[in-house]
């Protein structure tokens, strides 16, 4: 049985679903933010595992030019720090879609794939704040 169409206006969602979505309104809003103030802000505690999604996001993003990262002290004496990850290209409204399998990253704001640079290709492009 198919579902009825209603009459009338169909209003925009109010709501962000998914991590990503999320995580994306949030690094849209705040532009820089380390990975730990993202779980901190988005995550309700019944992901399996935040950290790890949000990180592979986070990297995918950094390799296809969207982000940079800045490695910061944490102030933590056993830690080695924490990575900054601030936004240097806003896409528009709706979150990146990272296809892993493909290596590129899609725009669902205008349709467009984005390649994901290699590891040797990213060398270099993390910056270090210690002090």
């Amino acid at each position: 049985m198919a579902a009825k169409k209603r009459k009338g206006y169909a209003a925009p969602r109010t709501v962000t679903v998914g991590l990503r979505a999320q995580a994306w309104w949030v690094l849209r809003k705040n532009k820089s933010i380390t990975l730990a103030e993202l779980r901190l802000t988005i995550c309700k505690g019944t992901e399996l595992t935040p950290e790890v999604n949000l990180r592979r996001w986070l990297n995918a993003l950094l390799a296809v030019g969207l982000l940079t990262r800045k490695l910061e002290d944490d102030g933590k004496p056993a830690s080695n720090g924490s990575y900054r990850y601030t936004l240097v290209k806003d896409i528009g409204p709706k979150a990146p879609v990272v296809r892993m399998k493909d290596r590129v990253v899609f725009n669902p704001n205008n349709g467009e794939t984005l390649a994901m640079k290699t590891e040797d290709e990213l060398i270099g492009t993390t910056e270090t704040n210690r002090g």
